[in-house]
């Protein structure tokens, strides 16, 4: 199998679009009805949390961010090192509490003894183990269906 890269989904239109539309009208409305309030602290303030808002939502949107890459021989998830197919114990498909909601993962279970050097985010993320792949509304159905196709394929998959 060649290297399958997948990447997550996210909507374009949202909570954070709403919160950047009604910093839009409050800016438009203030400096259309006074223009000399551009000067003001509270106006500046409104108006670099809007350009950072817009444009943390740009990159949001429209980069491509890199859910996980799958090959013969290991999985990468997410900016993380390589996990090998061979280290591997199984695969569980989990649901966690995340965002006061009930979540579905993927949870990948390393053997007993792997040397594997974890990044922060892994070390300290609560419910979702170092290894989890997330099946919830930030991955397209295609991508979940293709990720735990190939996670039952390589390693098993202990379902819900």
């Amino acid at each position: 199998m060649e290297e399958k890269v997948f990447y997550y989904t996210f909507k374009k239109f949202g909570t954070w679009t709403v919160l950047n539309i009604v910093l839009c009208a409050m800016l438009a409305c203030v400096l259309f009805r006074f223009p000399c309030m551009i000067f003001c602290p509270p106006t500046q303030i409104l108006l670099v949390l809007f350009v950072v808002s817009l444009t943390g939502w740009f990159w949001r949107t429209f980069a491509k961010h890199r859910l996980a890459v799958v090959t013969d021989d290991y999985i990468k998830i997410d900016s993380c090192a390589p996990l090998y197919w061979k280290d591997v114990e199984t695969a569980e498909e989990r649901e966690v509490f995340c965002c006061l909601k009930k979540r579905k993962i993927i949870v990948l279970v390393p053997k007993d003894g792997t040397d594997y050097r974890y990044n922060f985010l892994q070390k300290h993320n609560g419910a979702f183990t170092p290894f989890s792949i997330p099946l919830y509304g930030i991955v397209s159905n295609a991508d979940v269906q293709a990720l735990s196709e190939i996670v039952e394929q390589k390693v098993g998959l202990k379902k819900l």
